[in-house]
């Protein structure tokens, strides 16, 4: 679901993909936020949107490789080296600062 803020005019102002206090939930299709995303005044913050929801994926996407590894769908070794090492790296950044309360995984979610 779609979760947008509205501004003291009533207009769509901000959109969030997780459900917080103060925001009203919205369709995919609803035609007020296909205006918003359409509009020109609002491509910046539409651009800023798209990587937070980029860098969402990126998340997901290495999540479905380790569900695949753990399955035994696919071998971790049948990855490309590149892509091994970057795997590899993530998931120790993100060990080593477990101990930081998730800051890193709570940066990603929240968008």
């Amino acid at each position: 679901m779609i979760y947008v803020k509205r501004d003291v005019s009533g207009n769509i102002a901000d959109l969030v993909f997780m459900p917080e206090e103060g925001l009203e939930e919205v369709g995919l299709f609803d035609p007020e936020l296909k205006a918003f995303v359409e509009n020109s005044q609002n491509k910046d913050l539409i651009k800023v949107i798209l990587t937070k929801l980029d860098l969402g994926m990126v998340r997901v996407i290495e999540d479905m490789v380790d569900v695949m590894i753990e399955k035994e769908l696919i071998l971790f070794t049948d990855l490309p080296e590149p892509v091994q090492n970057k795997l590899l790296f993530k998931r120790a950044i993100r060990q080593s600062m477990s101990c930081d309360s998730n800051f890193m995984e709570e940066e990603i979610i929240q968008f």
